[in-house]
């Protein structure tokens, strides 16, 4: 199958499927005339890497993982090694992420602000107030790993 067939049946853009392949995570045979061609185990391969990536794995690790996961007798050890570093970097972010909101939620109180809150008028529209604004992007990479 072309890259669109995989795109279609996985629900994974073309875009991904060839940052895939850059990230060696898919090797899709070529033809001479240079378009790539998936097979079946390609859909399966492409499940299971976003499978791992929305378990919070980067794809350097998920390089690592797929030869145990694909082999006949997976690396038991290897694999639990990494979920469980997996696990404890996402409590780690967990815990930091907590540890933020209670800050702010502490300096709020210390200035006397209210928390957001939309109230509406019995039996009328809800205020007019524009909604606030949603806080500019942080660009500090929680998933550093």
């Amino acid at each position: 199958m072309r890259i669109g067939e995989l795109a279609a049946r996985s629900g994974v853009s073309a875009r991904s499927l060839r940052y895939y392949e850059a990230q060696r995570l898919l090797a899709p045979t070529r033809t001479a005339g240079g378009q790539r061609v998936y097979s079946p185990q390609h859909l399966a391969l492409v499940v299971q890497i976003q499978e791992l990536f929305q378990a919070g794995f980067c794809s350097s690790v998920i390089q690592q993982l797929l030869p145990a996961l694909g082999s006949p007798e997976p690396d038991r050890e290897a694999l639990d090694e990494a979920f469980a570093a997996a696990a404890a970097r996402l409590i780690s972010e967990k815990e930091s992420i907590e540890a933020e909101l209670s800050a702010l939620h502490s300096l709020r109180s210390r200035l006397g602000l209210a928390p957001d809150t939309h109230v509406s008028v019995q039996g009328g529209a809800h205020d007019s107030s524009a909604a606030t604004a949603p806080a500019p992007f942080d660009h500090r990479d929680r998933r550093l790993r």
